[in-house]
């Protein structure tokens, strides 16, 4: 199966009520805790960003502050796109079919988001003059310097949360998993092959990285560019390794789980596929969830099609054959 195939097997089971019934139990109560979580430690955490803030030139603090600001301008164009856009064809072409409404849903906020960022990307020069040269240069540096902070602060708290979303997916994705497997994959039994792949240490120890490089990586966020670039590796970080390790906890022989791990290009490109999702609104609820199924479906379609060393069907034996037949 090609990456197309696990991209829509994938998203077609993230849309499953029984699976969008677990995911939506679980990111919108998280949601709650982290803006809880942010409503008390917001000011201390302003105080230190801030504060390192204010040691950067002000040329670095306007580009910084230009980014974010189109960051936020994006995001802000593909919603109200994808409002309009729905308001105006939704009750038409979905009153019978809410299925249809989520693969709808997925498609036209990619198709937004990607419309947006090549808007943007194409008249860069443009927006950053207008934003870094002219609005931003207006305001005094403290105003600039607390604006990104603020914005700054935002994206820690936000990282944090897909960080707990990861960590709930990586304890309790057996159940979450089997739901799938039971429709989709029946001749695979979890029981029976159970393996050691040390998925509950290497959780941990991702999510403990993840952590230090963050703060390691921390005056790096306030590089234009880079700062993307250092959210998306962080979280391909996060999902490459353990959701693979899960998986194959659950379904691997010990055979397929040492012929799949050195398939390392595949396992990373899922991973950052799924990061790029977290920049879009609305879908970033999911993509936790959605680089658990392609990696799923990726170690599930390699044994369906016996295409893992060990699994292949045995070769018959002609005097065996003609024995049969006699």
């Amino acid at each position: 199966m090609g990456f197309y195939g696990i991209f829509h097997r994938a998203l077609r089971d993230l849309i499953r009520p029984p699976v969008l019934r677990d995911v939506l139990v679980t990111g919108i109560p998280m949601i709650l805790v982290w803006l809880g979580i942010g409503w008390i430690f917001w000011d201390k955490l302003l105080g230190l960003t801030t504060w390192l803030i204010s040691w950067m030139p002000f040329s670095v603090v306007k580009a910084d502050g230009a980014l974010f600001i189109l960051f936020f301008v994006w995001a802000l164009a593909v919603l109200v796109s994808y409002a309009f856009l729905t308001a105006m064809i939704a009750p038409i072409f979905f009153r019978k079919t809410q299925r249809g409404y989520y693969y709808y849903s997925f498609a036209v906020l990619v198709g937004f988001a990607v419309f947006w960022a090549w808007f943007i990307l194409g008249n860069w020069q443009t927006f950053t003059s207008a934003i870094a040269n002219k609005l931003l240069v207006w305001l005094p540096f403290q105003t600039v310097a607390e604006g990104s902070a603020w914005l700054l602060n935002f994206y820690v708290f936000y990282s944090l949360y897909i960080l707990s979303l990861y960590l709930v997916l990586a304890f309790f994705r057996k159940e979450f998993l089997l739901t799938i497997q039971e429709t989709e994959y029946p001749e695979f039994v979890s029981e029976e092959t159970e393996i050691k792949t040390r998925h509950s240490y290497v959780a941990l120890r991702d999510a403990f990285v993840f952590l230090i490089l963050t703060v390691l990586f921390f005056p790096l966020l306030l590089v234009p560019i880079v700062n993307v670039l250092i959210q998306l590796f962080l979280w391909a970080w996060l999902y490459r390794d353990a959701n693979f390790r899960g998986t194959c906890a659950l379904f691997c022989t010990k055979e397929e789980f040492d012929h799949l791990k050195h398939h390392r290009f595949m396992i990373w490109s899922m991973a950052f596929f799924a990061s790029t999702l977290n920049f879009i609104p609305i879908i970033s609820i999911f993509t936790p969830f959605f680089a658990q199924l392609l990696t799923f479906h990726w170690i599930m379609s390699e044994k369906k099609e016996k295409t893992i060393i060990g699994v292949q069907p045995k070769a018959e034996n002609p005097q065996e054959r003609l024995n049969g037949k006699s």
